[in-house]
Formats: structure tokens, C-alpha cells, sequence
């Protein structure tokens, strides 16, 4: 079952129009039947002229991994920025060098020399990435910087992401020997307070213009669509997918997802509600398999889970769509 939600129609009948005097500086009002004020010749209005500056992205922020191929990452992250024209920042994570046996015995002098090669691999490996990052950029003609953190352990990892709309990372592969960023989506979902796009292995930049949301009238789903305006507005086509309707989440009210769809079609948003039963499934599968029947560039969810002591595992359907999503995924809590 599924509901379509057009874009609300023109409703402007009379308005008033609210101008200071230029030599007065006192506001005057006058009143407009049934028609916009005229524009003035050098703007021209295009499909989200009302909306600029308030749902636009102004810093993407993308974490480049110095044990892994970032192409595809640094690809897609400058493309988001060049379509909202926003300042893309570069974030480098200094790797971790395992030691090789012979240098675990190596004693005196020689654990200097240990030091000096370690540091001369670590600048040549940021030196590749930093090359390969600024070189996107200009191809992309945004505006761009560079900062590095020592190591993925490090408190800073997150820190950068608190200053920027939307953080960027990419998921290791698993059949990757090497060790990526441990920990990484997980300190920037919990910590860093900003949305966050999963990216999978060896992603393309691919634009957004399909959207699916998973929607089940949580703090953590509100969140997250709050947090994935200014991608909904611009995509053609949005799906509320509401799964298990009679869930643990009462706020869904009498029509589940239609309270969403509403509140995004009044942001300009085209949208439909889908709903469906995951049959004792995994509503994790479901949610991927619906991604790929509704040909979705991007899922946006909730980070769903719950705290023993210190640590914060995720439920069953986040851990699912973090693992398998062979597509972005944007996540908040």
C-alpha cells in the first residue's frame, strides 16, 4: 500500500508586501493581488530560489582513509559540494603502522631509525592523498581544504564533522586484509552530532536524485530527515517506507507516514509513503531490498540501538544496513 503527496499547489491569492523606504528607513506596506512581486531582471527564478540558504549544504566534510582506494569516496563527496556549491574540507586520518618482526627486536639507535622510516611512509602516504584530494577538487572547481589527524583513536576524528553540515566516510570492504578506519562511523553517528553518509566499497560518484527514508516515527528517524533536507528537496522522487507499522513506535498516528510525507511536502518535497510487512523478516533486508526496487541513490535512516555501560551497540537493522547497503546511507541519531 502507498500514498503519493504532491507538492503543495499555489494557494497566494493577496500578500502583503513588507519594504523599507530607502531614504525614510521607515517600512512600508503594500499590497500585491494574486501575483508575486516582479523580479528584478538579474534574477532568474529557478526551482529552489525561495528556499537558498536555508536547506543548502555549506561544508561537506570527508574522511580519507590512508589504508584504502579513496576515489570513489573523494569523487562523490566533491560532486555533493559542487551542486550546493558548499566548501568541501579533507580530513586524514594518519594510519597506524604495524612494525615487522625485524624492527620489534631492533634496540638503541635503531628504534630512531624505526621512528624516521615510519614518519617518512606516514608523509608519503598523506602526501598521495592530499595530491589525489586537491586534484578532484580543481577538477570540480569547489573550494577546498586540508586538515590531518594523527591517528583513527584519536578524540579530534569527530571533532571536525561538529563544524560541517555532513560528514562523509567510507565503510571498509570486508574482504579487505587491510584495517580501514576501526571505529570511525560509529564515534562520527554517536559523537559528532551531525548526519552522517556511509559510503560502501569502491562507491561512484553517483548524484541523488532517488531518496528512500526509513520511517518509523522515532526521535532518531526524525532526526535524520531533519538532518536530510537539503538532499530531499533537490531529488525527484522521495519513498517514506514505513515497515512493521504496529512496532514498538506509537507516533505514527491513524495514516503511518502520512504526517512525514505532509511535513515534506510543504518543504517542496516530492514524496510517497509505501507501507510494508517485513513477515517476521529482517527489516534491515527489506529496507535494502525496497531500496533496490525503487532504484534509491541514498537511504536515510535513524541509528538505532541501545547502551550496555560504556558502550553503544546498534540494533539489528542499523548494524544490517551499515554492513550490506551496496548504496549511500545517510544516518543520524
Amino acid at each position: 500500500m502507498h500514498f503519493h503527496y504532491a507538492r503543495p499547489g499555489r494557494m497566494l491569492l493577496a500578500m502583503v508586501i513588507a519594504t523599507p523606504d530607502r531614504n525614510t528607513r521607515k517600512v512600508t506596506q503594500e499590497r500585491a493581488h494574486r501575483q508575486r512581486p516582479p523580479l528584478s531582471p538579474q534574477f532568474k527564478p529557478g526551482r529552489f530560489s525561495a528556499k537558498r540558504g536555508g536547506i543548502e549544504l555549506r561544508d561537506v566534510v570527508v574522511y580519507v582513509d590512508g589504508r584504502a582506494e579513496n576515489t570513489g569516496a573523494l569523487e562523490f563527496a566533491a560532486a555533493l559540494a559542487f551542486e550546493h556549491g558548499a566548501h568541501l574540507i579533507g580530513v586524514f586520518i594518519q594510519p597506524e603502522l604495524a612494525l615487522s618482526r625485524a624492527e620489534m627486536f631492533v634496540r638503541g639507535k635503531g628504534i630512531e631509525d624505526v621512528v624516521v622510516a615510519h614518519q617518512g611512509k606516514l608523509g608519503g602516504i598523506e602526501a598521495d592523498r592530499r595530491a589525489l584530494f586537491e586534484i578532484v577538487a580543481r577538477r570540480h572547481g569547489i573550494r577546498a581544504e586540508w586538515r590531518l589527524v594523527p591517528s583513527a583513536d584519536s578524540s579530534e576524528s569527530a571533532v571536525h564533522a561538529r563544524y560541517g553540515d555532513l560528514a562523509m566516510v567510507a565503510r571498509q570492504d570486508p574482504g579487505d586484509r587491510q584495517v580501514g578506519l576501526p571505529g570511525l562511523v560509529e564515534s562520527l553517528v554517536l559523537t559528532s552530532g551531525r548526519p552522517t553518509i556511509v559510503l560502501p566499497p569502491r562507491c561512484t560518484a553517483t548524484p541523488i536524485r532517488r531518496i528512500l527514508v526509513g520511517w518509523n516515527a522515532g526521535r532518531e528517524a526524525t532526526r535524520a530527515v531533519a538532518d536530510a533536507l537539503p538532499l530531499l528537496v533537490r531529488a525527484d522522487a522521495v519513498e517514506i517506507l514505513v515497515v512493521d507499522r504496529d512496532g514498538h513506535f506509537a507516533g505514527h498516528g491513524e495514516e503511518p507516514g502520512a504526517d512525514v510525507a505532509r511535513h515534506l511536502a510543504r518543504h517542496g518535497v516530492r514524496v510517497e509513503v509505501r507501507r510494508l510487512s517485513s513477515g517476521g523478516k529482517d527489516a534491515g533486508r527489506l529496507l535494502l531490498s525496497r531500496a533496490a526496487a525503487f532504484r534509491a541513490d541514498l537511504i536515510v535512516m535513524g541509528a538505532y540501538g541501545h547502551s550496555h555501560l560504556s558502550e553503544w551497540i546498534f540494533g539489528g537493522v542499523t548494524r544490517t544496513v551499515l554492513r550490506e547497503a551496496e548504496l549511500p546511507v545517510l544516518i543520524s541519531r
